[in-house]
């Protein structure tokens, strides 16, 4: 979510600062969601944000990335702010804050997974009818349901790896669709 004081700042057309609270995103949430949350935002009504790359000197030598290296292109990106210096921060910052990155994404996932309080899974009522035609009639109802959901799972996931990060919708989305595949496997042996 972006920040009133990052809209205030890119209201005012303030470069300078709108690159600082940009680039300290780069250590705050190493994930790079924050970062391209503000970004997305600010290339909307910031228009000069971006200059065109220096030319100067980046360590591509992975082996020597450090928080030293990483605190120098963190600075080097206030001054400039170019496409080819962020590419090549978010891989360096990827590296050097891996665990807090790691750390931030398991947060989400927990938070992300765990149900609302008030949510709990009831099983679907178990079927009374006997009859062979109302089995296999619920029996295909089943397997639709199934089907659809599984449908419904691979379309999120296609989503989720074209943007490589997860929504919290998505995450929703996936256990709704995982809940209604459970009742309809139940559903399904209940018919057998």
């Amino acid at each position: 979510m972006v920040s009133q004081e990052f809209k205030a700042a890119v209201s005012d057309k303030n470069l300078l600062r709108t690159r600082i609270m940009l680039k300290d995103s780069f250590v705050v949430d190493p994930t790079f969601v924050q970062f391209d949350e503000m970004l997305s935002y600010a290339r909307i009504y910031l228009p000069g944000l971006f200059v065109p790359f220096d030319g100067e000197y980046l360590e591509n030598d992975e082996a020597k990335w450090n928080d030293n290296v990483m605190n120098e292109e963190l600075v080097q990106l206030v001054t400039n702010f170019s496409e080819i210096r962020i590419n090549h921060l978010k891989k360096v910052v990827s590296k050097v804050l891996e665990p807090e990155a790691a750390k931030i994404r398991r947060k989400r996932m927990e938070q992300s997974t765990r149900p609302p309080v008030s949510s709990q899974f009831t099983p679907p009522p178990v079927s009374r009818e006997s009859s062979p035609l109302t089995k296999e009639a619920n029996r295909r109802k089943a397997l639709r349901v199934l089907q659809n959901e599984g449908v419904k799972i691979q379309d999120i996931m296609a989503e989720v790896s074209s943007r490589h990060t997860w929504k919290p919708t998505n995450v929703d989305d996936m256990e709704r669709a995982a809940r209604e595949i459970l009742r309809a496997a139940q559903d399904y042996k209940n018919n057998r």
